[in-house]
């Protein structure tokens, strides 16, 4: 007897939980395909960090969503960091910059320059803050900026005060 053919196994209570269960499943994934940012209207930003009123150089500037992905940019020699495309979603944002010794500041490391951190001697030692570290999370930073659609509006200063 061919157990795949058997009529009582098509109405056995543990093949229809599982059939019940995968086809849930498998319509939660394709229902999420398109689930994430996809249409969350996002908009270039620009500014200038200071530390102690003094421009800050190679100072990663992340900004924090309540809504969509976060995106960062890196400040020049005069402190100023642009966020182009895909840029930052529109409302209100935590602020977070940091700035560390030991190398530049990187907003999207590839593969090969998280490779060369990791084998570095120093890699498995904490980097040390160029800022007060509060700023470095935008929970405890204190530093806001509200996104809109208006791009003159999308322009933020932010000086880092110990």
């Amino acid at each position: 007897m061919n157990v795949r053919t058997h009529p009582s196994t098509m109405h056995s209570p543990w093949i229809r939980r599982s059939v019940v269960t995968t086809s849930t499943i498998g319509l939660a994934l394709i229902l999420c395909t398109g689930c994430g940012t996809k249409g969350v209207p996002s908009y270039p930003v620009k500014g200038t960090v200071t530390l102690d009123g003094k421009p800050l150089e190679g100072a990663t500037v992340m900004f924090v969503p309540t809504a969509g992905p976060p995106n960062s940019g890196v400040t020049d020699a005069s402190g100023s960091f642009s966020i182009g495309k895909p840029g930052v979603p529109a409302g209100s944002c935590g602020v977070a910059i940091t700035k560390t010794a030991g190398g530049p500041a990187m907003s999207a490391p590839t593969p090969e320059d998280l490779q060369k951190i990791a084998q570095t001697p120093a890699a498995n030692q904490p980097p040390k803050s160029l800022v007060p570290e509060k700023f470095g999370r935008s929970d405890t930073s204190g530093l806001t900026a509200n996104v809109t659609s208006d791009a003159a509006k999308n322009v933020f200063t932010f000086d880092l005060a110990p």
